[in-house]
Protein backbone atom coordinates (compact mmCIF):
# COMPACT_ATOMS: atom_id res chain seq x y z
CA UNK A 1 0.00 0.00 0.00
CA UNK A 2 2.83 2.35 0.91
CA UNK A 3 4.61 1.78 -2.39
CA UNK A 4 1.37 2.51 -4.25
CA UNK A 5 1.01 5.83 -2.45
CA UNK A 6 4.64 6.71 -3.21
CA UNK A 7 4.08 5.91 -6.89
CA UNK A 8 0.93 8.01 -7.05
CA UNK A 9 2.70 10.86 -5.28
CA UNK A 10 5.60 10.64 -7.75
CA UNK A 11 3.22 10.74 -10.71
CA UNK A 12 1.36 13.71 -9.26
CA UNK A 13 4.49 15.73 -8.55
CA UNK A 14 5.77 15.09 -12.08
CA UNK A 15 2.51 15.81 -13.86
CA UNK A 16 0.60 18.27 -11.70
CA UNK A 17 1.58 21.28 -13.81
CA UNK A 18 0.16 19.58 -16.91
CA UNK A 19 -3.00 18.71 -15.02
CA UNK A 20 -3.40 22.29 -13.87
CA UNK A 21 -3.11 23.56 -17.46
CA UNK A 22 -5.57 20.94 -18.66
CA UNK A 23 -8.21 21.63 -16.02
CA UNK A 24 -8.22 25.43 -16.07
CA UNK A 25 -9.44 27.88 -18.69
CA UNK A 26 -6.98 30.48 -19.93
CA UNK A 27 -6.48 32.65 -22.97
CA UNK A 28 -5.25 30.35 -25.76
CA UNK A 29 -1.82 30.78 -27.29
CA UNK A 30 -0.56 29.23 -30.48
CA UNK A 31 0.92 25.78 -29.81
CA UNK A 32 0.11 26.47 -26.12
CA UNK A 33 3.43 28.28 -26.12
CA UNK A 34 4.63 30.00 -22.97
CA UNK A 35 8.06 30.87 -24.35
CA UNK A 36 9.42 34.38 -24.05
CA UNK A 37 10.17 36.67 -26.98
CA UNK A 38 13.88 36.62 -26.19
CA UNK A 39 14.31 32.84 -26.28
CA UNK A 40 12.21 32.28 -29.42
CA UNK A 41 13.09 32.13 -33.10
CA UNK A 42 9.52 32.38 -34.40
CA UNK A 43 7.40 35.32 -33.20
CA UNK A 44 3.67 34.98 -33.77
CA UNK A 45 1.05 37.71 -33.54
CA UNK A 46 -2.50 38.22 -34.77
CA UNK A 47 -4.04 40.94 -36.91
CA UNK A 48 -7.83 40.89 -36.25
CA UNK A 49 -8.72 43.16 -39.17
CA UNK A 50 -11.33 42.82 -41.93
CA UNK A 51 -12.47 46.39 -42.57
CA UNK A 52 -12.18 46.15 -46.37
CA UNK A 53 -14.13 42.87 -46.64
CA UNK A 54 -16.20 42.86 -49.83
CA UNK A 55 -18.29 39.69 -49.39
CA UNK A 56 -18.30 38.04 -45.95
CA UNK A 57 -16.86 39.98 -42.99
CA UNK A 58 -15.62 37.96 -40.05
CA UNK A 59 -11.90 37.32 -40.63
CA UNK A 60 -11.20 39.57 -37.63
CA UNK A 61 -12.29 36.68 -35.40
CA UNK A 62 -9.80 34.24 -36.90
CA UNK A 63 -6.60 34.77 -34.86
CA UNK A 64 -8.14 33.49 -31.62
CA UNK A 65 -9.90 30.58 -33.35
CA UNK A 66 -6.68 29.48 -35.04
CA UNK A 67 -4.97 29.55 -31.66
CA UNK A 68 -7.71 27.38 -30.15
CA UNK A 69 -7.40 24.93 -33.02
CA UNK A 70 -3.62 24.80 -32.65
CA UNK A 71 -3.95 23.66 -29.04
CA UNK A 72 -5.89 20.57 -30.12
CA UNK A 73 -3.75 19.32 -33.02
CA UNK A 74 -1.25 16.52 -32.48
CA UNK A 75 1.95 17.13 -34.44
CA UNK A 76 5.07 15.10 -33.76
CA UNK A 77 7.83 17.15 -35.44
CA UNK A 78 7.94 20.37 -33.42
CA UNK A 79 10.67 19.59 -30.90
CA UNK A 80 13.10 22.12 -32.38
CA UNK A 81 10.55 24.90 -32.79
CA UNK A 82 10.87 27.84 -30.40
CA UNK A 83 7.84 30.10 -30.81
CA UNK A 84 6.50 33.02 -28.78
CA UNK A 85 2.91 34.20 -29.14
CA UNK A 86 2.98 37.92 -28.38
CA UNK A 87 -0.73 38.68 -28.81
CA UNK A 88 -2.88 40.62 -31.26
CA UNK A 89 -2.71 44.02 -32.88
CA UNK A 90 -5.13 46.45 -31.26
CA UNK A 91 -8.48 46.66 -33.02
CA UNK A 92 -8.93 49.32 -35.69
CA UNK A 93 -11.03 50.03 -38.78
CA UNK A 94 -8.27 52.07 -40.42
CA UNK A 95 -6.36 50.15 -43.08
CA UNK A 96 -3.47 52.64 -43.05
CA UNK A 97 -3.19 52.45 -39.25
CA UNK A 98 -3.16 48.65 -39.42
CA UNK A 99 -0.48 48.57 -42.13
CA UNK A 100 1.78 51.01 -40.30
CA UNK A 101 1.60 48.99 -37.08
CA UNK A 102 2.16 45.65 -38.83
CA UNK A 103 5.16 47.17 -40.61
CA UNK A 104 6.68 48.38 -37.35
CA UNK A 105 6.13 45.09 -35.55
CA UNK A 106 7.51 42.98 -38.40
CA UNK A 107 10.48 45.33 -38.75
CA UNK A 108 11.28 44.92 -35.07
CA UNK A 109 11.01 41.13 -35.28
CA UNK A 110 13.27 40.95 -38.34
CA UNK A 111 15.83 43.29 -36.79
CA UNK A 112 16.28 40.75 -34.00
CA UNK A 113 16.95 38.02 -36.58
CA UNK A 114 13.66 36.33 -35.76
CA UNK A 115 10.88 35.15 -38.08
CA UNK A 116 7.38 36.74 -38.00
CA UNK A 117 4.35 34.44 -38.14
CA UNK A 118 1.08 36.33 -38.61
CA UNK A 119 -2.52 35.22 -38.10
CA UNK A 120 -5.00 37.23 -40.18
CA UNK A 121 -7.31 38.84 -40.61
CA UNK A 122 -7.75 39.85 -44.22
CA UNK A 123 -5.07 39.61 -46.88
CA UNK A 124 -4.34 43.35 -46.99
CA UNK A 125 -1.94 42.93 -44.05
CA UNK A 126 0.55 41.11 -46.31
CA UNK A 127 1.33 44.39 -48.06
CA UNK A 128 3.12 45.55 -44.91
CA UNK A 129 4.67 42.29 -43.75
CA UNK A 130 5.92 40.95 -47.09
CA UNK A 131 7.31 44.36 -48.03
CA UNK A 132 9.82 44.16 -45.18
CA UNK A 133 11.15 40.77 -46.30
CA UNK A 134 11.13 41.57 -50.01
CA UNK A 135 13.11 44.77 -49.42
CA UNK A 136 16.03 42.69 -48.21
CA UNK A 137 15.98 40.49 -51.30
CA UNK A 138 13.53 37.76 -50.39
CA UNK A 139 11.08 36.22 -52.84
CA UNK A 140 7.31 36.03 -52.34
CA UNK A 141 5.08 32.99 -52.77
CA UNK A 142 1.32 33.35 -52.36
CA UNK A 143 -1.19 30.51 -52.11
CA UNK A 144 -4.51 32.04 -53.16
CA UNK A 145 -7.62 31.45 -55.25
CA UNK A 146 -7.37 35.05 -56.51
CA UNK A 147 -4.63 37.20 -58.02
CA UNK A 148 -5.35 40.26 -55.82
CA UNK A 149 -3.91 42.48 -58.56
CA UNK A 150 -6.77 44.92 -59.08
CA UNK A 151 -5.79 48.56 -59.27
CA UNK A 152 -9.02 49.66 -57.61
CA UNK A 153 -12.03 47.96 -56.09
CA UNK A 154 -15.19 49.50 -54.64
CA UNK A 155 -13.71 53.00 -55.01
CA UNK A 156 -10.57 52.26 -52.99
CA UNK A 157 -7.02 51.41 -54.02
CA UNK A 158 -6.02 49.80 -50.73
CA UNK A 159 -7.92 46.64 -49.86
CA UNK A 160 -7.81 42.86 -49.93
CA UNK A 161 -8.11 42.69 -53.74
CA UNK A 162 -5.43 45.31 -54.51
CA UNK A 163 -2.69 44.72 -51.93
CA UNK A 164 -0.42 42.75 -54.26
CA UNK A 165 -0.53 45.41 -56.97
CA UNK A 166 0.43 48.04 -54.38
CA UNK A 167 3.35 45.82 -53.34
CA UNK A 168 4.55 45.27 -56.91
CA UNK A 169 4.52 49.01 -57.56
CA UNK A 170 7.41 49.25 -55.11
CA UNK A 171 9.59 46.74 -56.99
CA UNK A 172 10.90 46.44 -60.52
CA UNK A 173 11.95 42.80 -60.37
CA UNK A 174 10.32 41.10 -57.39
CA UNK A 175 10.57 37.32 -57.63
CA UNK A 176 7.15 35.89 -56.94
CA UNK A 177 4.82 32.98 -57.59
CA UNK A 178 1.07 32.59 -57.05
CA UNK A 179 -0.25 29.07 -56.51
CA UNK A 180 -3.84 27.83 -56.61
CA UNK A 181 -5.50 30.56 -58.69
CA UNK A 182 -8.84 29.58 -60.24
CA UNK A 183 -9.72 32.11 -62.97
CA UNK A 184 -8.95 35.81 -63.43
CA UNK A 185 -9.86 38.69 -65.78
CA UNK A 186 -7.53 39.08 -68.76
CA UNK A 187 -6.34 42.53 -67.66
CA UNK A 188 -5.04 41.04 -64.41
CA UNK A 189 -3.31 38.10 -66.08
CA UNK A 190 -1.75 40.54 -68.57
CA UNK A 191 -0.43 42.63 -65.68
CA UNK A 192 0.91 39.50 -63.99
CA UNK A 193 2.71 38.53 -67.19
CA UNK A 194 4.16 42.03 -67.50
CA UNK A 195 5.50 41.74 -63.94
CA UNK A 196 6.88 38.24 -64.69
CA UNK A 197 4.80 36.61 -61.98
CA UNK A 198 4.76 32.83 -62.19
CA UNK A 199 1.19 31.53 -61.87
CA UNK A 200 0.36 27.91 -61.11
CA UNK A 201 -3.40 27.45 -61.47
CA UNK A 202 -5.41 25.03 -59.37
CA UNK A 203 -6.70 23.08 -62.37
CA UNK A 204 -3.15 22.45 -63.62
CA UNK A 205 -2.04 21.28 -60.18
CA UNK A 206 -4.92 18.79 -60.06
CA UNK A 207 -4.26 17.50 -63.59
CA UNK A 208 -0.46 17.43 -63.36
CA UNK A 209 0.23 17.11 -59.65
CA UNK A 210 3.72 15.58 -59.74
CA UNK A 211 4.88 18.06 -62.38
CA UNK A 212 3.38 20.95 -60.42
CA UNK A 213 5.20 19.98 -57.22
CA UNK A 214 8.42 19.82 -59.23
CA UNK A 215 7.69 23.29 -60.64
CA UNK A 216 7.33 24.65 -57.10
CA UNK A 217 10.52 22.90 -56.02
CA UNK A 218 12.46 24.26 -59.01
CA UNK A 219 11.20 27.79 -58.38
CA UNK A 220 12.03 27.68 -54.68
CA UNK A 221 15.57 26.58 -55.54
CA UNK A 222 16.13 29.97 -57.22
CA UNK A 223 15.46 31.86 -53.96
CA UNK A 224 17.70 32.54 -50.98
CA UNK A 225 14.79 33.49 -48.71
CA UNK A 226 11.03 33.38 -49.05
CA UNK A 227 7.99 35.08 -47.55
CA UNK A 228 5.00 32.73 -47.69
CA UNK A 229 1.41 33.99 -47.61
CA UNK A 230 -1.40 31.44 -47.38
CA UNK A 231 -4.89 32.67 -48.20
CA UNK A 232 -7.10 29.86 -46.98
CA UNK A 233 -9.46 30.19 -49.95
CA UNK A 234 -6.76 28.33 -51.90
CA UNK A 235 -8.49 25.24 -50.50
CA UNK A 236 -11.66 23.95 -52.06
CA UNK A 237 -14.73 25.10 -50.06
CA UNK A 238 -15.58 21.44 -49.42
CA UNK A 239 -12.58 21.38 -47.07
CA UNK A 240 -12.52 25.01 -45.94
CA UNK A 241 -15.93 26.70 -46.08
CA UNK A 242 -14.91 29.24 -43.45
CA UNK A 243 -13.27 31.85 -45.66
CA UNK A 244 -14.31 35.33 -46.71
CA UNK A 245 -14.30 34.77 -50.49
CA UNK A 246 -14.73 31.06 -51.31
CA UNK A 247 -14.00 29.80 -54.83
CA UNK A 248 -15.01 26.34 -56.11
CA UNK A 249 -12.61 23.76 -57.55
CA UNK A 250 -9.70 24.44 -55.22
CA UNK A 251 -6.86 22.39 -53.83
CA UNK A 252 -7.02 19.64 -51.22
CA UNK A 253 -5.36 19.98 -47.80
CA UNK A 254 -2.85 17.26 -48.73
CA UNK A 255 -1.81 19.19 -51.83
CA UNK A 256 -1.33 22.40 -49.86
CA UNK A 257 0.62 20.56 -47.16
CA UNK A 258 3.11 19.18 -49.70
CA UNK A 259 3.46 22.57 -51.40
CA UNK A 260 4.13 24.26 -48.05
CA UNK A 261 6.78 21.67 -47.24
CA UNK A 262 8.58 22.39 -50.52
CA UNK A 263 8.43 26.15 -50.01
CA UNK A 264 9.71 26.00 -46.44
CA UNK A 265 12.73 23.90 -47.39
CA UNK A 266 14.72 27.16 -47.68
CA UNK A 267 15.23 30.11 -45.33
CA UNK A 268 11.84 31.43 -44.24
CA UNK A 269 11.68 35.21 -43.99
CA UNK A 270 8.09 35.32 -42.78
CA UNK A 271 4.70 33.61 -42.96
CA UNK A 272 1.10 34.67 -42.75
CA UNK A 273 -2.17 32.76 -42.90
CA UNK A 274 -5.12 34.94 -43.84
CA UNK A 275 -8.83 35.10 -44.72
CA UNK A 276 -10.04 32.43 -42.30
CA UNK A 277 -13.63 33.35 -41.43
CA UNK A 278 -14.85 31.41 -38.37
CA UNK A 279 -18.43 32.65 -38.80
CA UNK A 280 -19.03 30.30 -41.73
CA UNK A 281 -17.96 26.89 -40.49
CA UNK A 282 -17.56 24.76 -37.36
CA UNK A 283 -13.83 25.25 -36.94
CA UNK A 284 -12.43 23.06 -39.70
CA UNK A 285 -10.81 25.95 -41.62
CA UNK A 286 -9.08 27.17 -38.47
CA UNK A 287 -7.76 23.63 -37.93
CA UNK A 288 -6.27 23.56 -41.42
CA UNK A 289 -4.76 27.01 -40.90
CA UNK A 290 -3.05 25.90 -37.69
CA UNK A 291 -1.92 22.67 -39.32
CA UNK A 292 -0.29 24.46 -42.25
CA UNK A 293 1.59 26.71 -39.83
CA UNK A 294 2.76 23.62 -37.94
CA UNK A 295 3.87 22.11 -41.26
CA UNK A 296 5.86 25.22 -42.18
CA UNK A 297 7.50 25.49 -38.75
CA UNK A 298 8.45 21.82 -38.60
CA UNK A 299 9.92 21.80 -42.11
CA UNK A 300 11.84 25.03 -41.62
CA UNK A 301 13.21 23.94 -38.24
CA UNK A 302 14.92 21.01 -39.96
CA UNK A 303 17.09 23.31 -42.08
CA UNK A 304 17.98 25.76 -39.30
Amino acid sequence: MGSTLIFISFMYNGMKNDWIKLYLCRKPSFMSSERSYEESKFILFGVPFDATASFRPGARFAPMEIRRASENIEFSSLSGVKLADIGDLNLTNSVTWMLKRVSRIVGEILSGEKIPIILGGEHTLTLASALKVCKRGGGLIVLDAHLDLRDEFMDTRLNHTTWLRRLLERFEDLKMMIIGVREAPSDLTDYAEKKKIKILKANKIMKEYVGSIKAVKDYVSTLNEVYLSIDMDVLDPAYAPGVSNPEPCGLSPTMVKEIVEEICSIKLGGLDVVEVNPLFDFGQTSCYAAYFIYTALARNAKIS
